[in-house]
């Protein structure tokens, strides 16, 4: 009975592998305001995209600062200063199935206030038994003219940053807005799902991709910047079950 556990195990976290896949684009930010509207979009062929050795992708712009323009009116509807960005549908330094998506930012807005969406890699984790999720957020507002700055939220609830899994479901909506500065000053807040730290909150279904956005409108010439991390692991018991099995196979080869 032990071997016939092992050997299910040991399939089951093969098959989960496989079908593991990050894919284009790898983050895609939109702009609009009154003065117009843009986006552009990043792929894991661009420049500043850098597949790592345990399988994940950062992509880091290295060209800054990057100005959304409007392509029919030539206006400029925004600026992106600062961005790095990890997608990793399996974490290969380990051996159960864990994904993970990170986003990092800084925008400006232009002469008007600017709405904001940043989407990260729609993840493909493969089919993952008895997952559990964890994501956390944060964000800073500050302003850059002297009359003081406003973050609004365009998530569920006026929430800045949203984590959704299997097609969409939220797992989490973070950081409820508004989020005001004073004149010349900045302003910040952030918000982890679970609360408590390093806790994961199981799924009922099997986990088959995650993704991750930013959402917000942003005062007229001032700035906004944020971090956020939407991780996946097995439950512990799966964990370790796969380790047991792990340990097996090794066995089995010496």
């Amino acid at each position: 009975m032990p071997r016939m556990l092992t050997t299910v195990a040991v399939t089951a976290l093969t098959a989960g592998a496989a079908s593991a896949q990050v894919t284009d684009p790898l983050i895609t930010i939109s702009a609009s305001s009154s003065l117009g509207s843009g986006s552009v979009s990043f792929s894991s062929a661009d420049v500043g995209a850098i597949t790592q050795p345990n399988g994940g992708i950062v992509f880091i712009l290295l060209s800054t600062p990057l100005a959304i323009v409007d392509q029919n009116n030539n206006n400029v509807i925004g600026q992106i200063t600062q961005l790095n960005v990890v997608n990793n549908a399996d974490n290969t330094d380990t051996i159960e199935s864990d994904a993970l998506q990170a986003i990092g930012f800084a925008a400006f807005a232009g002469d008007a206030d600017t709405t904001f969406n940043l989407t990260a890699s729609f993840i493909n984790t493969g089919s993952v038994s008895n997952a559990e999720l964890r994501a956390t957020g944060g964000i800073t507002v500050t302003d850059n003219n002297a009359n003081g700055a406003t973050l609004t939220g365009g998530g569920a609830g006026g929430s800045y940053f949203n984590a959704s899994y299997n097609g969409g479901t939220t797992f989490a909506d973070l950081i409820a807005g508004p989020l005001n500065a004073a004149p010349a000053g900045s302003n910040s807040n952030s918000q982890d799902f679970p609360a408590a730290p390093g806790v994961f909150q199981a799924i009922a279904n099997p986990l088959t991709d995650i993704q991750s956005q930013f959402n917000f409108t942003l005062s007229a010439g001032d700035s906004a910047s944020g971090t956020s991390g939407f991780f996946s692991v097995p439950s512990p018991a799966s964990a370790t079950l796969l380790a047991l099995a792990g340990g097996a196979a090794l066995r089995r080869r010496r």
